[in-house]
């Protein structure tokens, strides 16, 4: 037998049995619409609740009584679970037993009078019905709810909780994976050491309220001067770090001398106080690991410090670009030629 002789089958089993419903002198059918509203209703329902007249459009809540839980089961019925309910006449109270069923664009009600055994007994399956629905309903919204606090509390673990940057932790867990992919692959990967100038002169005279504003506003700097695919973190007090994939030295130092511009451009606490930063810059070779590289990167930062402060420093002088022509550049309108490539 061929698959669509088999649908057709399905079909034809489908059309009778609906038809049997439908027609049915006993069984009361009721087919509501996905709004709720009845869409067709059988001759013995009609012949009982509504004197014959078309019942089509109209709230099978008219005739039957049925409470907010009952309803909010009906509204979230499970597919191919019947679920069996007591609802009562609206006028004298007779109870009728119902299976609902959920069909497509809809429900379908099919029922009959209880009897008083089956009152007590379907009463007691409707309650437990809706009982279990709302147990469901509400391990859903637990589940949902855990799994946004799990979402959250793993984000908290490998944020910093200032400023939002990725944490130490986190921060040599992706260097040692990207360390190790752009090696197998032949890739450059650079790494800025950034240490805010004097920091302990801000949280002296502003207070650490001040000192946490300025490393607010770095952050958000240090995060809109790179890529998404590069990775801005806090390393501990006024210390932040940056890895740039697909970065070689010439870039990353223009990418660090437009990130130091920056923060002496920020006023975080007040008009008349600047900000300065030094940045150590290096590439990684073929030796290093990511302890290393830190190493290194940590190292041309001390230089900064020593020369002078609010300069980048790299690991080859002579190939990093010179302040005072990134400076010139800036002030003409160059600076906003962006060494990844981007305009």
């Amino acid at each position: 037998m061929s698959m669509s002789q088999t649908e057709s089958l399905d079909l034809d089993a489908l059309w009778a049995l609906r038809q049997h419903v439908m027609e049915s002198g006993r069984l009361l059918t009721i087919e509501l619409d996905d709004r709720g509203l009845i869409r067709d209703a059988n001759m013995a329902f009609r012949s009982r609740f509504a004197g014959f007249d078309r019942v089509s459009g109209e709230s099978p809540w008219r005739f039957l009584r049925i409470d907010e839980e009952a309803r909010d089961l009906l509204a979230n019925l499970p597919p191919r679970t019947p679920v069996a309910l007591m609802l009562r006449e609206t006028e004298d109270g007779e109870a009728y037993c119902f299976h609902a069923y959920r069909i497509a664009g809809g429900t379908l009600l099919i029922g009959e009078i209880a009897s008083g055994v089956e009152n007590e007994i379907v009463e007691r399956m409707g309650h437990l019905a809706i009982q279990m629905s709302r147990l469901v309903r509400d391990l859903h919204k637990a589940n949902h709810a855990l799994a946004q606090a799990n979402g959250l509390n793993e984000k908290l673990a490998r944020s910093d909780s200032l400023t939002g940057l990725a944490n130490r932790r986190y921060f040599m867990e992706r260097l040692d994976t990207e360390v190790r992919h752009v090696r197998s692959r032949r890739r450059k990967l650079a790494l800025l050491m950034i240490d805010l100038d004097h920091f302990k002169r801000v949280n002296d005279q502003f207070g650490h309220a001040g000192g946490d504003a300025v490393l607010v506003a770095v952050a958000d700097l240090l995060r809109s001067q790179v890529r998404a695919a590069d990775l801005p973190a806090r390393l501990g007090g006024e210390e932040l770090v940056a890895y740039l994939l697909e970065t070689g030295l010439s870039a990353a130092c223009e990418v660090a001398e437009r990130i130091r511009l920056g923060i002496a451009e920020l006023r975080p606490i007040a008009p008349d106080y600047r900000v300065t930063a030094s940045i150590g810059v290096a590439e990684l070779r073929d030796e290093d690991d990511p302890e290393s590289l830190l190493k290194r990167a940590d190292d041309l930062l001390y230089q900064a410090k020593t020369g002078g402060r609010d300069r980048v420093v790299a690991a080859s002088p002579e190939r990093a670009p010179a302040r005072a022509e990134l400076a010139t550049q800036r002030l003409s309108g160059n600076h906003r030629r962006d060494p990844y490539g981007r305009v």
